[in-house]
C-alpha cells in the first residue's frame, strides 16, 4: 500500500512540474504508478529524461514492465535531446558578434554581501564500497553499501539527503542524510528473481548505480512438464504413444538450481515403463511407454526430494494427438 501511495505522489508531483524525468522517477513510475502504460508513455514524451538511457537501462525498464509503447517513449526522448544539442552547437557557431555594450550606469551603492552557496553534490558522488556483492534470492548482503556525496572539487559534504531505488532488490531505510564524513550505509535486500539487481542513489540531480548477482536459493520443489504445461497429480496418456516428461529443480522462488540424482520408479510396470532418463545440470527428461490400460503412480526423484504422479492409460486412444491431459 505505502509502495502504491508513493508512486501516486510521484505521479502528481510530476504532473505538477515540467522538470526532466530520471532514471529513478521512471522505476518508481513503472513499479507503483496508478496510471496506464498509454498515460506513463504520454509523460515520458511530454517531461523527457535528464539522462541518455543505455541498453542496461532498457533492459531494467522492461523487466519493470515497460511496454513496446513505453521504449518508444523513451527513445524519442534520446533522439530529441541529440538533436537539441546539435542545434545548440550550430547556433552557437553562427552566431555574430554581439554589437559594443552601452557605457556602464554609475555605481550603485554597494550592497551587503550575499551569503555563500550552499554546497551542492556534483558527479564526484557516488557508491564507494558495497557494490558487486553477490547473494541468495530473497536474502540480505552481508555488507552495507557506501554512498559518498562531493561538491565539484572534491570536498565531502555532510547532511546531505540521499535516496535509494532498487530494482529487484529492497533499500533499508530507503532515504539517509550523510554523516560527518559525507557518508550514508544501507541495507541492501536482493529480490526474488535470480539474475542481477540493481540499487540507484540518487542525490539532487546527480544519479549513481550499482549492481549487484543474485543466485537461486537452495533447491525447493520439483517442476514436471509435459509439452508445453506442467503436471501434477493427476493426468493420462495415450496408449499408442512415447511421451516425454521435463523435469527440473527450483527454490522457493521459482529459480531454476542444479538438477542432481534423477531417478523415476513405477508403482505397476505392467501399465507403462520408464524406457530412458536423461539430465544436464538444470533439466532432465523421463521418457514413458504405455503397454496396457490401467492406472498406477509414476514417483520423480532428484534432489532428495520426491514428486508423486497418478498416471492414466485409457483403453483406446482420445481423439487428436495431445498427451498429459
Amino acid at each position: 500500500m505505502s509502495a502504491a501511495i508513493g508512486g501516486l505522489i510521484a505521479v502528481l508531483l510530476l504532473l505538477q512540474g515540467s522538470a526532466p524525468l530520471r532514471k529513478s522517477d521512471l522505476v518508481r513510475l513503472l513499479s507503483g504508478s496508478a496510471l496506464s502504460s498509454a498515460e506513463l508513455a504520454q509523460l515520458v514524451s511530454r517531461h523527457c529524461l535528464t539522462f541518455e538511457p543505455t541498453e542496461r537501462d532498457r533492459h531494467d525498464f522492461r523487466l519493470l514492465g515497460a511496454d513496446s509503447a513505453m521504449v518508444a517513449a523513451v527513445e524519442g526522448c534520446a533522439r530529441r535531446s541529440a538533436a537539441r544539442r546539435a542545434v545548440v552547437v550550430a547556433h552557437v557557431r553562427a552566431t555574430s558578434k554581439p554589437p559594443a555594450a552601452p557605457p556602464p550606469p554609475p555605481p550603485a551603492p554597494l550592497a551587503p554581501p550575499a551569503p555563500p552557496p550552499s554546497p551542492r553534490a556534483s558527479e564526484r558522488s557516488g557508491f564507494v564500497s558495497g557494490g558487486g556483492q553477490r547473494g541468495t534470492a530473497a536474502t540480505q548482503l552481508p555488507r552495507p553499501l557506501v554512498f559518498e556525496a562531493r561538491d565539484s572539487i572534491g570536498a565531502l559534504l555532510p547532511a546531505q539527503t540521499v535516496a535509494f531505488t532498487g530494482i529487484n532488490a529492497r533499500i533499508q531505510p530507503p532515504t539517509a542524510a550523510t554523516d560527518a564524513a559525507g557518508q550514508v550505509r544501507v541495507g541492501v535486500t536482493l529480490g526474488e528473481r535470480a539474475g542481477s539487481a540493481t540499487v540507484i542513489g540518487t542525490i539532487g540531480v546527480v544519479e549513481k548505480q550499482v549492481a549487484f548477482n543474485v543466485a537461486a536459493g537452495p533447491a525447493a520443489q520439483l517442476a514436471v512438464a509435459c509439452g508445453l504445461s506442467s503436471v501434477s497429480g493427476h493426468f493420462a496418456i495415450r496408449p499408442d504413444s512415447e511421451i516425454v516428461l521435463r523435469v527440473s529443480a527450483q527454490d522457493a522462488f521459482a529459480n531454476a538450481t542444479p538438477l542432481l540424482g534423477l531417478r523415476a520408479a513405477v508403482a505397476d510396470a505392467r501399465i507403462f515403463r520408464v524406457m530412458h532418463i536423461a539430465q544436464d545440470s538444470t533439466l532432465g527428461t523421463v521418457t514413458l511407454k504405455p503397454d496396457q490400460a490401467g492406472t498406477t503412480s509414476l514417483a520423480v526423484i532428484a534432489n532428495g526430494m520426491r514428486q508423486y504422479l497418478t498416471v492414466t492409460v485409457p483403453p483406446r486412444a482420445a481423439p487428436g494427438n495431445v498427451d498429459c491431459r
